[in-house]
């Protein structure tokens, strides 16, 4: 996982719902400036009759652990002023979170009104009947405005969930001081030059391994498998949702994988016990040239107290073989389907993470947002270096397979993806299995 930072640990609750966690999260930025006045529809700051807080006296219910507790604190405060809307946080221990929500689920939904929900969560808890949703709220210009992984991560079975929260994606990171020593002026484009780069700066004894990759066998393993598997036009699941993990191109992705660490020797062997907080220690250390790592990667690498790179990192899009893409890890505000205060819930969620909602968290919080509008702000632009380069990769994200049975079907995925990284098994050969595994899978959960 990433490296830990006060909003990753509200992230991670959905993480521990999922059961899965891994596919770490970093993270990111927004400004407190008289921004939420238009969050609310037609109410205004200085709105004090009932008849413009219709839904004044309604108190709302969520469950958090620990994290922030003082913007959010802010923000409650704000709404309540605004809405008459009280919304009261059940502030919990990391380990509690999950059981809790799922009790509530469990009893009818009525316990939480709202929560977080992590992208690879949505079809489970639709086909389950846990969250409501919001179509007939979400309006034609939210929709225009989302980026296309975002919106991705709101949709199952033609309708809509929730509004973005947390959207965030892999971004691909290279030492450019490192490469011009090797004697380079631009990034690798494809994967032949990330391979001929690589072998080049570790011949010149620039580093002992040019890069390392979080492929433990986690979540994070097959984030990155579908990240690459994408840049060389590789799918995990049709559009009918029928698993193709054994397509040509998938096969070629992982054979480039194992190929990195054992033909061209290119990636760190430790790779295959990393996470992602070991990727970036490593990238800070200036210990490897190139890295993939979720969140805002220029902030941790450009911060003397933790970084012996400062100012020589820089984004680009992810190499590739068809078109670059990277993965995505989107989170989103859900309303539960049991809460009986559903209208309520829908204010607070817009007033939270629209897109004035948004900016905010991004600057001051540090929050990726899912609006193009937001990344087109100036005063975000300003605030966070890298965004233009970041928001190249973001419109090329892909999300996780949407499937009900994601996590039971990922934790066999992530063995298969091992025995072709630890050469049990050869590329073709761990994919035909994994294949079959996911045909069990599917007609176990039909």
């Amino acid at each position: 996982m990433k490296r830990k930072s006060s909003v990753w640990a509200l992230l991670m609750i959905v993480l521990a719902v999922a059961v899965l966690s891994a596919c770490g999260k970093n993270s990111n930025s927004a400004d407190s400036g008289g921004t939420t006045a238009t969050n609310s529809g037609g109410t205004t700051e200085t709105d004090t009759s009932k008849n413009d807080k219709p839904l004044s006296g309604t108190v709302l219910h969520t469950i958090s652990s620990p994290s922030n507790e003082e913007f959010f604190a802010k923000i409650n405060q704000e709404f309540k002023d605004k809405t008459g809307i009280d919304v009261q946080v059940d502030t919990v221990g990391y380990n509690d979170v999950a059981p809790k929500l799922m009790n509530s689920f469990m009893a009818g939904g009525s316990t939480y009104d709202l929560f977080v929900m992590d992208v690879i969560d949505l079809p489970r808890f639709v086909s389950a009947g846990w969250v409501a949703p919001v179509d007939q709220w979400i309006t034609d210009d939210m929709k225009k405005d989302l980026l296309p992984f975002a919106a991705q991560a709101l949709q199952y079975q033609g309708k809509f969930y929730g509004l973005p929260y947390a959207s965030e994606y892999k971004s691909f990171v290279y030492n450019k001081t490192l490469l011009e020593k090797a004697g380079f002026t631009a990034p690798p484009k494809t994967w032949d030059e990330f391979i001929a780069y690589s072998k080049a700066l570790q011949e010149k004894g620039i580093v002992k391994y040019a890069s390392a990759w979080a492929w433990s066998q986690t979540e994070g393993l097959v984030c990155d498998f579908v990240a690459i598997a994408s840049s060389m036009g590789g799918k995990l699941f049709d559009d009918s949702g029928n698993p193709v993990l054994n397509s040509p191109e998938n096969v070629k992705a992982l054979q480039l994988m194992v190929d990195m660490i054992y033909k061209d020797k290119i990636v760190d062997p430790a790779s295959l016990q990393y996470n992602e907080s070991n990727v970036l220690n490593a990238m800070s250390a200036g210990d490897i040239a190139f890295e993939l790592n979720w969140g805002l990667p220029l902030t941790p690498l450009n911060d003397a107290s933790q970084s012996k790179i400062v100012g020589q990192a820089d984004v680009a899009p992810l190499p590739y073989t068809v078109s670059s893409a990277t993965i995505a890890g989107p989170m989103s505000y859900a309303i539960s389907a049991g809460s009986k205060n559903k209208d309520a819930a829908w204010e607070y969620i817009k007033f939270l993470n629209d897109q004035n909602g948004a900016k905010r968290q991004a600057l001051e919080i540090g929050m990726f947002p899912g609006w193009k509008s937001v990344y087109e702000d100036a005063e975000v632009k300003s605030g966070v270096p890298g965004l233009d380069k970041i928001l190249e990769q973001a419109e090329v994200a892909v999300n996780r397979p949407q499937i009900p049975w994601y996590n039971e079907w990922s934790s066999k995925f992530q063995v298969e993806l091992q025995n072709a990284l630890t050469q049990k098994k050869t590329p073709q050969q761990a994919l035909d299995d994994a294949m079959a595994e996911s045909l069990k899978v599917k007609e176990s959960n039909s």
